[in-house]
């Protein structure tokens, strides 16, 4: 295999999990073995056990080495995307404001950042024939002088950022789904009532190297406007 990255390393072991080539149970080889037999350095080789580790397909035993994991019957696989995901036709995306806040206390505990630091808040609506039927908040450290957040300022598209950067071979996601009662200030931006539920999808996003928080984001959808699906990791 030429050119390898730790993508294609993961995707490798993936096949020969699904496979039964290595199965459950088993122990990996160590990882001066692996490197070898991929040709790459043991720091690329770690990126690659270690989305394995955060994907469910091994474990670790300090001492020991690296497992594959039993196939679980309450694992899914779920695929998200803010407007993927939406059973209407978004016609317009309204971006509201792009604003350096100070932080409150669940953005220091979200973000693992200090009281002094400022914060990039983006606020975007989606609508679907005039009507509002989503509200996103991103919150991102702000770091004067780093070119990725400066061009989030300007251009206030994250996931597109991320994408010409290649970071999306770099980074680890963490999503949770709530339903919560709209409060007035929902109200404001979504066509729905004070006491109505809405969907709340709240993703994190973390940096693969340093296992930094890179932003937090909250998503509230309208309840009739959401389609999720899933499907079992065997």
């Amino acid at each position: 295999m030429g050119n390898i990255l730790y993508i294609d390393i993961v995707n490798d072991i993936k096949n020969k999990i699904r496979n039964g080539d290595l199965k459950p149970g088993d122990i990996m080889q160590p990882e001066y073995e692996l490197s070898a037999q991929y040709g790459v350095s043991r720091t690329t080789l770690r990126k690659s056990l270690a989305l394995l580790l955060n994907e469910g397909f091994i474990y670790s035993i300090p001492g020991k080495g690296n497992f594959v994991c039993k196939p679980s019957g309450k694992t899914y696989q779920l695929v998200f995307d803010e407007i993927e995901n939406l059973n209407v036709q978004i016609d317009s995306i309204q971006l509201i404001d792009v604003k350096l806040i100070p932080v409150s206390k669940k953005l220091i505990e979200k973000l693992q950042i200090v009281s002094d630091e400022k914060v990039i808040r983006v606020r975007k609506v989606y609508r679907s024939k005039e009507k509002r039927v989503e509200y996103t908040l991103i919150y991102m450290p702000y770091k004067k002088g780093n070119p990725i957040v400066e061009d989030i300022i300007n251009f206030a598209n994250f996931h597109n950022v991320m994408e010409k950067q290649q970071l999306h071979f770099q980074i680890a996601k963490k999503l949770n789904i709530h339903v919560v009662r709209a409060n007035n200030q929902l109200t404001k931006h979504l066509d729905t009532h004070s006491g109505d539920p809405v969907f709340l999808i709240t993703q994190e996003i973390v940096s693969s190297e340093d296992n930094s928080l890179l932003s937090y984001s909250e998503y509230y959808i309208l309840s009739d406007a959401l389609k999720l699906q899933a499907e079992a990791v065997l």
